[in-house]
C-alpha cells in the first residue's frame, strides 16, 4: 500500500515541516509519495542540503496540475554513494514500474495500465536525460572519447528506445493489446544489451576517474533533472 502525503491543501509554510516530519518517520527502507501543486524543486534542494546520501527522490508525475514524487529513505546512508549504485537503482525501480505496467496490460486493467507507463515513461526519459546531459560529457570530457566512443552508442540506442516509448504510449491510450507486446518486447531486448553495458563497463568506469566531489556531483545534479 503506497503512503501519500497530499500537501496542497495545507498552508505553504507548513508543508516543508510536514515533509521532513514524515521522512523522519519512516523506517529504512520505506518511502512515501508526496502531492504537490508545484515542481518541488526547493524541497530536493533542501534535502540534497540536510539529507545527503540518505534518500532517493524519484518523479512520477511532472504537472501542470499535480506533481507527485517518491521520496524513499535509503536502507544505509551513505554521503559517499556512487554512480553505478545511483543508477542502478534506478534500472531496477524502472523494471519493478514496467512489470507492474505488463500485468496490468494482461488484466486488461486500461486505467493502472496507463498510471504505470506513464510513471515508467516519465523516469526512464528523466534517466536519459541524467545520462546524456550529466554524465556523458563528464565521461567525453575525461576520457577523449565522443564519436565512436561508447557514449555515441548510448545515445543511439537512447533514441531507439524513446522512439519505442512513443509507441507503445500510442497503444496503451488505444487500449491495443494487439500492437503492445511487439513494442514491448523490442524494447526489453535493447534494454536489457543496453543496461548491462553501462552498469558493467560504463558506469564503472566512470566511478573510476571521478574524483569523490566529481561524483557527489554527478548524483546530485541527477536528482534534479
Amino acid at each position: 500500500m503506497e503512503r501519500i502525503l497530499d500537501v496542497r491543501e495545507m498552508m505553504p509554510k507548513d508543508r516543508h515541516s510536514k515533509i521532513f516530519g514524515t521522512f523522519k518517520g519512516l523506517k529504512a527502507g520505506e518511502s512515501f509519495i508526496l502531492l504537490n501543486d508545484h515542481e518541488p524543486k526547493p524541497l530536493l534542494y533542501q534535502f540534497q542540503a540536510e539529507h545527503h546520501g540518505e534518500f532517493d527522490w524519484w518523479p512520477l508525475e511532472a504537472g501542470p496540475r499535480v506533481w507527485r514524487v517518491a521520496i524513499a529513505k535509503r536502507e544505509a546512508s551513505d554521503p559517499k554513494r556512487t554512480v553505478t549504485e545511483y543508477l542502478q537503482i534506478d534500472h531496477k525501480r524502472l523494471d519493478n514500474i514496467f512489470n507492474r505496467f505488463l500485468k496490468a496490460v494482461k488484466e486488461k486493467s486500461w486505467d493502472e495500465a496507463s498510471k504505470d507507463f506513464r510513471e515508467f515513461r516519465i523516469g526512464l526519459k528523466r534517466h536519459i536525460r541524467a545520462e546524456e546531459d550529466i554524465l556523458f560529457p563528464v565521461f567525453e570530457q575525461k576520457t577523449g572519447m565522443h564519436e565512436g566512443g561508447p557514449t555515441a552508442v548510448m545515445r543511439m540506442e537512447h533514441t531507439e528506445i524513446q522512439g519505442l516509448l512513443d509507441k507503445i504510449l500510442s497503444a496503451t491510450d488505444a487500449k491495443d493489446s494487439a500492437q503492445i507486446p511487439h513494442a514491448t518486447n523490442s524494447l526489453v531486448n535493447i534494454l536489457t544489451d543496453h543496461n548491462m553495458k553501462e552498469e558493467h563497463i560504463l558506469y564503472p568506469e566512470s566511478d573510476e576517474f571521478l574524483s569523490e566531489m566529481e561524483r557527489f556531483e554527478v548524483v546530485k545534479k541527477a536528482q534534479a533533472v
